[in-house]
């Protein structure tokens, strides 16, 4: 490169596009958002379960979305189940570890979604089968 070229973004920042524009990502952001669990109210809104009204944590993840998580609560990663594994980095976001074997001696944050009571009893409903 010359000296007076300049290498931008080969992508521009999210905040700098037009808001009616999507850019190629979005729709594998949404869709890893979905399979995750990672649906819950964006801020200003409280981080409350629109399932059971109970308040959790909430976190954001790389991809734009928020997840609840059960507050307070860490677990030794081989007890939670697969895909439902919420590791945080030190600057507060999360990711889940999928199917991906935990390090020995790992611990996760646990989604709600795996503890809502509002869920559980639909699972419960739904395996009694019709009335």
């Amino acid at each position: 490169m010359g000296e007076h070229d300049t290498a931008g973004p080969l992508v521009p920042e999210r905040s700098a596009r037009r808001p009616s524009v999507q850019a190629p990502w979005e729709a594998c952001d949404r869709d890893q958002a979905r399979d995750e669990g990672a649906d819950a109210p964006a801020p200003p809104a409280p981080p409350v379960c629109p399932r059971c009204g109970r308040r959790c944590e909430r976190r954001p993840t790389y991809y734009g979305a928020y997840v609840l998580l059960e507050p307070d609560i860490r677990r030794p990663a081989h007890e939670v189940p697969v895909g439902h594994r919420w590791y945080e980095d030190s600057d507060g976001r999360v990711w889940n570890g999928n199917r991906a074997e935990p390090a020995p001696g790992a611990h996760c944050l646990v989604p709600h979604r795996v503890a809502c009571p509002a869920l559980v009893l639909l699972a419960h409903r739904a395996e009694a089968g019709p009335d």
